[in-house]
């Protein structure tokens, strides 16, 4: 994959960086920021996860100028990544000597992605005092062409922003339409971090998706995030607590209640069916709380259609189980109980299943000798 013609303009009060990748047209606009100093690391990083999921080696033209920290830093992540996970290759990046260089750090400033969900709301009010900009991205989650929802989120983000008196940072990436044929779920945490390399930030923190004790290989992992760094914008891991006690502490605030937004299930946002949405909903049921954003959890039946698939997602159950009990909300901390119930017999039975095959590879060749 050959990255080629980099290039910054301005084109209606943004900044627009374009590039391409091999024959795709890759192009980001960001509306809130008056330069992109790390435009190349950002449009070079930004292609390795693709290029590794594609098995392409990666290379750039003399368009591009590259922080030798970053190139360093990549090849780790890299031999992380191809550890974890099964679809992606390690790959070679090509990048000639004379087109490394440092980047000088050229402001202070600290930002946060937000979304509006539990854990960037959590994050932005742990890191408040040193905040300066938030950073909100359209075309991963949020597709262009959904003109409505588009709308509808960033009003959200710039109220909240206003609220707050930060900086609202608007990022724009045609990602899916130029590879259409990579899900933009699988890079769109690494994608963020890496387009955010452009704006020249001392210090860019991600929130954390999993509690301390619930780590596994993930897209976005305290092991992995600071390797996006390029030796000008420090990438900090942030707010490894569960997330129900990230909700219990963001449902003190109204205007993250306000704007909650934890799922794209629905025009709406937050459809008020999935898991996501049940289990936000499970958790300020148990405290006494409601978000205009998502309708109040007045049945607890609704909770058994839940289905429990992963270790992160059963640790995150079983604290609403907890905290149910400890608030004496009984008919939810008996369905909860069931649905992680369900989860740890599936576990055992996988394991059985496990073990009776080794014990059949074991036995097996000895009966038939």
């Amino acid at each position: 994959m050959r990255l080629s013609d980099l290039q910054v303009n301005i084109s209606e009060n943004k900044l627009v960086m374009s590039w391409y990748a091999d024959d795709r047209h890759l192009q980001l606009s960001y509306t809130g920021s008056d330069a992109l100093p790390g435009a190349a690391d950002a449009a070079l990083a930004s292609c390795m996860l693709p290029a590794m999921l594609l098995g392409e080696t990666l290379e750039v033209d003399d368009t591009f100028s590259i922080s030798s920290t970053l190139r360093q830093n990549l090849n780790e992540f890299q031999r992380i990544f191809v550890s974890w996970f099964d679809d992606v290759q390690l790959i070679d990046i090509v990048i000639a000597d004379n087109q490394f260089r440092q980047i000088p750090l050229t402001s202070s400033d600290a930002a946060v992605f937000f979304s509006g969900g539990v854990d960037a709301s959590y994050s932005f009010f742990q890191l408040e005092p040193e905040i300066d900009h938030l950073i909100f991205c359209l075309g991963l989650d949020i597709q262009l062409h959904e003109l409505a929802r588009c709308q509808k989120a960033l009003e959200g983000a710039n109220k909240f922003a206003q609220h707050y008196g930060k900086n609202l940072i608007v990022i724009e990436s045609n990602f899916r339409t130029a590879f259409n044929n990579l899900s933009a779920r699988r890079c769109q945490i690494v994608l963020l971090i890496t387009y955010s390399l452009a704006l020249g930030l001392e210090t860019l923190y991600v929130p954390a998706s999993h509690d301390a004790k619930e780590l596994e290989p993930f897209r976005s992992h305290p092991l992995t995030d600071p390797l996006l760094s390029n030796g000008a914008t420090k990438v900090v891991h942030h707010g490894m607590i569960s997330r129900v006690e990230k909700t219990i502490s963001i449902a003190q605030s109204d205007q993250a209640l306000a704007f909650l937004r934890v799922c794209n299930a629905s025009d709406q946002f937050n459809c008020g069916e999935c898991e996501k949405c049940l289990r936000t909903m499970a958790t300020l049921a148990v405290i006494g709380k409601h978000s205009a954003s998502l309708p109040p959890l007045d049945n607890v039946a609704k909770l058994r259609s839940v289905k429990i698939w992963t270790p992160g997602k059963y640790h995150m159950w079983h604290d609403i189980k907890h905290y149910a009990q400890l608030h004496r909300s009984e008919p939810i901390a008996n369905v909860v109980s069931k649905l992680c119930r369900a989860y740890e017999w599936k576990q055992l039975f996988k394991q059985v299943k496990h073990q009776c095959r080794l014990l059949l590879d074991d036995i097996l060749p000895r009966i038939t000798k």
